[in-house]
């Protein structure tokens, strides 16, 4: 009889064969054995097929499936799908991680029994380490303090990549054809687990770099962001959370709303399309009965009534206070 893993690691897979090595040997590094790596080929047209191919053939722990370009959270479901283990870990193919991050989470979950471990990450750029955590110490949480925390973006983060999950919490699957897919989803697994359990040690390093994922800067990256935390009021609204904390939560919304607005006026490369976006964050807004929800300080009021109202009128004022503002200092360095 075929012996079934503890953890399956899914991992999608999209044209990345210079950080791919290193991503899988750190894998495969693992102090703590009783894994299986299930590897989505997201139709790469490099050489990351080959390299995941090579990989399988020299260890049986490995299963690799290739499929045309449907996005990451259709690779991630794909994954979950395949999974046999009780526990699912995620890591993203430019990243890697350090040799017992699933070793510590695996035991930092049976121990507390919990049915979310997470560990702490570093934020690796060119030149230099961040740590987010720096120590040892061990918090337990109930599902109701995770889920603030989660749905605050403090301690615990919406991705998924730094965390364990029992396999019965995954209640959502990734929404497809969507930017932060998992922050539109993880909270939810958070919601539906009794215990969640933060070693803030840093074990996961994410590779921050141009081109990826996470950083570039598509109008549209902007407005699913935007939806995404739509997704989360909407949680907060149709459960239990008190009327003040409803309150709360809408008016963090229209702050994200206005920030993404912003955002998308700064970074949009055709005005027409960006102007798009910021009626369709006004449009879902307001189907929604959300554009007044909660109230907003002077300045963020002026914003959102400009968007109601006049969301060209929001775009090129916003756009003119970014390139004005980068201008300036260019001028300065040039004079230093």
């Amino acid at each position: 009889m075929e012996d079934i893993p503890l953890i399956s690691i899914i991992m999608p897979v999209y044209n990345v064969e210079a950080f791919l090595p290193q991503c899988l040997d750190s894998i495969l590094a693992q102090t703590f054995r009783s894994w299986e790596l299930i590897v989505i080929d997201d139709g790469s047209i490099d050489k990351s097929g080959e390299i995941c191919d090579d990989y399988a053939r020299k260890d049986s722990r490995i299963r690799v499936l290739h499929k045309s370009n449907t996005g990451q959270a259709d690779s991630r479901n794909i994954g979950l799908s395949m999974a046999k283990a009780s526990l699912i870990g995620f890591v993203d193919s430019d990243d890697w991680i350090e040799k017992d991050m699933y070793e510590v989470l695996y035991q930092t979950l049976i121990d507390n029994q919990a049915d979310i471990s997470i560990c702490s990450y570093y934020l690796d750029y060119v030149d230099r380490s961040v740590a987010a955590g720096k120590d040892q110490q061990i918090e337990i949480y109930s599902s109701e303090e995770a889920l603030d925390l989660i749905l605050m973006d403090r301690e615990i983060k919406s991705f998924p990549c730094d965390k364990l999950f029992r396999k019965k919490v995954i209640a959502d699957m990734f929404p497809v054809a969507y930017y932060y897919e998992d922050y539109a989803t993880i909270f939810k697994w958070v919601a539906s687990a009794k215990r969640v359990v933060l070693c803030r040690e840093p074990k996961y390093h994410y590779r921050q770099r141009r081109g990826s994922t996470c950083n570039d800067q598509k109008p549209i990256k902007y407005y699913h962001f935007f939806c995404a935390e739509m997704k989360r009021y909407s949680y907060v609204s149709s459960t239990h959370f008190s009327s003040t904390k409803k309150s709360f939560y809408a008016r963090k919304l229209l702050k994200v709303a206005i920030v993404q607005a912003k955002n998308i006026a700064k970074y949009s490369s055709d005005a027409e399309e960006g102007i798009l976006y910021i009626r369709k964050i006004r449009d879902e807004l307001m189907k929604n009965n959300l554009l007044y929800a909660a109230r907003l300080g002077l300045f963020d009021h002026l914003k959102r009534m400009k968007i109601n109202y006049s969301p060209s009128c929001f775009f090129y004022e916003e756009r003119m206070k970014y390139r004005l503002k980068f201008w300036k200092r260019n001028k300065l360095e040039k004079l230093y």
